[in-house]
């Protein structure tokens, strides 16, 4: 065998061997989760020549994955029977959706993080100036004692409201506040593609959700010194006139009830995706059920402030902070939610998708929320058994999803 041909079957199979080591190492690479490829084009430009011929299997993403939106959702106030009439009223709310987790290649099965937070505030309340009105040493932006945030006085009990030139109070009574947070985890599988191109995604998997509904009524009563017109523009429960008086001196009552949910649920659900040029056409649902454990509580607190005088920017000379002791309720309640999405997703580059879309969540059974005060200014627990619902838009972005 001549020289030449001995060297060139050597290096055919020394060829042969590095490439099937390479090949190797990067099967093993996939399919270890915990391995990351150092070079994870993210940015990569991607163009419509690369996808026209491209199979649905090849275009679902494998790996790591990470998503993330922001939620504008309104959410349904607590059932009542004061006569309100507000019980299918929606409240505006705004939260986040965060989502990670890893689809093993070669295997199609993975698994799925998420949590969700959404938070509603709203209340029927009117604006009433305090005693002094205002800070006027503030104003001048040179507080007497400075020190706090943003410049406020620590050593005074007169300061202008956050963000504001003036002090007041809202006073009134809360309709809908709502903390909302779920956390999950799901394991999943990816089917084989549709005849037209949709991919299903099967999940099973835990649900953790916490719903704190709170409520209050805020009542306020002042004195007037005898050149203060006698007429008030808010009607009671929720102003009193103390009436003509030398004591300069204001008072706030709070009657406040927090509610806690926290449901321990299992999940069932899937996601059905389809690839339409730049565009993936997306929708998901879950189902959970399990036990709402259930505690309530309820307090009074008043805020007594004394000034020396009537005049705006009179200095504050006394505050006086009480509260009532406690009280508890405990229950528990069979659970039953569901959740529906829907999105779209444009492909930016390679890795990268900017997606908008739909959500309902509902809460539908085993829920306790507060039962507002209607011509009164009393509070009290509302039915064990309501519902949560809430439904709206979503926008945010996915890396490799």
């Amino acid at each position: 065998m001549s020289v030449r041909k001995l060297t060139a079957k050597l290096l055919a199979a020394l060829a042969v061997f590095a490439g099937g080591a390479s090949v190797s190492a990067q099967e093993h690479a996939l399919a270890d989760p915990f391995a990351f490829d150092p070079d994870f084009q993210w940015f990569e430009p991607i163009y419509d020549a690369d996808i026209v011929d491209t199979k649905p299997k090849k275009r679902a993403h494998t790996g790591w994955f990470g998503t993330y939106d922001k939620l504008h959702l309104w959410g349904k106030r607590p059932d009542e029977a004061s006569g309100i009439g507000d019980s299918y009223q929606l409240d505006f709310g705004e939260g986040n959706r965060y989502e990670f987790g890893y689809m093993t290649p070669g295997k199609d099965t993975g698994w799925l993080f998420g949590w969700t937070d959404l938070d509603i505030a709203a209340a029927d309340v009117s604006r009433i100036g305090r005693i002094n009105r205002l800070n006027d040493e503030q104003l001048e932006g040179d507080p007497e004692f400075p020190g706090g945030m943003f410049g406020t006085n620590v050593l005074t009990e007169d300061n202008n409201n956050f963000g504001y030139d003036t002090r007041f109070y809202d006073i009134g009574r809360s309709t809908n506040i709502v903390e909302y947070d779920s956390y999950e985890i799901n394991k999943t599988w990816r089917m084989e593609p549709y005849h037209y191109g949709g991919i299903l995604e099967p999940m099973v998997g835990f649900r953790f959700v916490t719903m704190d509904d709170s409520a209050y009524n805020r009542n306020y009563s002042r004195t007037r010194e005898d050149t203060t017109a006698a007429s008030v523009s808010l009607p009671p429960p929720y102003f009193t006139d103390l009436g003509i008086s030398d004591d300069a001196y204001e008072i706030l009552d709070e009657e406040i009830q927090e509610i806690e949910n926290e449901m321990y649920t299992v999940q069932l659900g899937f996601r059905y995706f389809k690839f339409v040029n730049r565009f993936r056409y997306s929708a998901e649902f879950r189902a959970f059920t399990g036990l709402n454990l259930q505690n309530a509580m309820r307090y009074n607190r008043k805020e007594t402030t004394f000034y020396d005088g009537f005049e705006a920017g009179d200095d504050v000379t006394a505050v006086f902070n009480t509260q009532s002791l406690v009280t508890y309720e405990r229950n528990d309640e069979f659970f039953i939610g569901y959740d529906v999405r829907a999105e779209v997703g444009y492909q930016l580059t390679q890795m990268i998708h900017v997606r908008g879309g739909f959500q309902l969540l509902d809460l539908a059974k085993g829920v306790w929320r507060n039962e507002r005060g209607g011509t009164n200014s009393n509070l009290s627990y509302g039915a064990t058994d309501q519902n949560f619902l809430a439904v709206g838009g979503t926008f945010g972005i996915e890396l490799n999803r």
